[in-house]
């Protein structure tokens, strides 16, 4: 269960009584609002299930906000180090196109037990089809059955789906879920399974908390009333910076994550919100100094995990764990931006597990659906982007004129 501490300081907490009566969620056209009961799990343990059999290894090939919210689950439960133990399987996310970062995983892989899904809405994504025309070549090298080595995730609408389906298995993307809102979906359940997280907790852990995100009582509804604080102080104070701050290393993909969703949801039409992310204790030794003596245009969002896994205790006699002597430096570090009258939400999470992962991320795109309604924005558009992949697109035309890179992808 995932809690809001609330703070008597912040003076607009009185404000919050009625924000929620005046905004409307069209929830039939925002599809990560269901993704527990739209979302086919027994599809993807199925498929899961039969590969299982094959493959040691997934490695999904993808670019964006896609990519960011399953590494941001994957990091939280598997922890990043995961991949270096035995008898475990293997996850890999490939979200570059760096030489360098695509040499180091092939030296990394067995191309033998590695399976590659492929993820992209619209298929059209120019880093994904170089991706899968490079590795598919690594394969057809090495296996005549190198069709059995990919798997897809499109949009339910793609172009080429038909083509794909007749010889690879494809999970479809509904059509009004956005890369950013996607992790639910087949876009991070099927990667997740695949490395043993339980997909079925993940959902029912947003089924049990689905109906106080719709509350329009702010009391009962942490998403709203995170996002009522950040247009507060935004319009009020001109806190125009937002740090997420979790005192949890495991949860540091979370605040990459966070800082996408909210960058490619909210900056646009005249509205200047700056995420930026940071992880207790570490960053007490590197950003603070800016955070306590610098600019006071900041926002802050802690988070804490109440429950460790495991308990290791620093002392002889086993009085002072390493879990107490973070919950204290999260205390006076909270102490000390409050005394500089620096506002500060702060929420805490039962334990770290599949269910309260779930709830934290899906309050967070709450949250973001809420600010953009009262920014009157629409915050599941990228005008930004956009305009990068035509220039990109149109430049690739003029150097190399021969190259198609959808029909180097798709011509089977």
């Amino acid at each position: 269960m995932i809690k809001i501490i609330e703070n008597p300081e912040i003076p607009c907490f009185s404000e919050l009584q009625n924000v929620g009566e005046s905004i409307e969620i069209k929830r039939s056209s925002l599809g990560f609002i269901d993704v527990d009961t739209s979302v086919n799990t027994k599809e993807i343990t199925e498929y899961i299930s039969q590969i299982h059999e094959s493959f040691d290894t997934m490695v999904v090939l993808w670019i964006g906000g896609s990519a960011l919210g399953t590494r941001a689950i994957f990091e939280a439960l598997k922890w990043k180090h995961h991949n270096e133990k035995l008898w475990v399987k293997k996850l890999y996310i490939l979200d570059s196109i760096e030489t360098d970062s695509i040499s180091d995983l092939l030296e990394a892989l067995d191309l033998k037990s590695t399976i590659f899904c492929v993820i992209s809405k619209s298929g059209s994504t120019i880093e994904t089809q170089s991706q899968y025309v490079f590795f598919r070549k690594k394969i057809q090298e090495i296996t005549g059955e190198w069709k059995k080595h990919f798997c897809f995730v499109v949009w339910e609408k793609f172009s080429h789906k038909d083509t794909l389906q007749k010889d690879f298995k494809v999970f479809e993307l509904a059509e009004n879920i956005w890369g950013r809102f996607s992790v639910f979906t087949p876009v991070g359940l099927l990667p997740l399974a695949f490395a043993w997280i339980r997909i079925d907790a993940i959902l029912q852990g947003i089924s049990e908390i689905k109906d106080s995100c719709l509350n329009a009582n702010t009391s009962e509804n942490i998403a709203l009333k995170l996002a009522f604080l950040q247009q507060y102080f935004y319009e009020k104070e001109w806190k125009n910076i937002c740090v997420l701050f979790p005192y949890s290393t495991r949860l540091g993909q979370v605040g990459e994550w966070y800082k996408q969703l909210m960058a490619e949801s909210i900056w646009k039409d005249g509205i200047w919100i700056t995420p930026c992310s940071a992880i207790g204790v570490t960053d007490q030794h590197s950003q603070l100094q800016l955070y306590q003596d610098g600019p006071q245009d900041k926002l802050f969002i802690t988070l804490e995990v109440v429950n460790s896994n495991t308990e290791l205790f620093i002392d002889a006699r086993e009085t002072l764990s390493f879990d107490r002597l973070m919950k204290i430096e999260k205390f006076w570090t909270e102490s000390s931006l409050r005394n500089e009258w620096i506002p500060l939400v702060s929420l805490s999470m039962e334990k770290l597990d599949e269910k309260n992962i779930a709830q934290l991320l899906y309050i967070f795109e709450f949250q973001i659906a809420y600010l953009g309604e009262l920014f009157f924005i629409d915050a599941f558009n990228q005008p930004g982007v956009e305009k990068s992949k035509i220039i990109t697109k149109q430049k690739l035309k003029e150097d190399f004129p021969d190259v198609d890179m959808s029909r180097e992808a798709f011509s089977l």
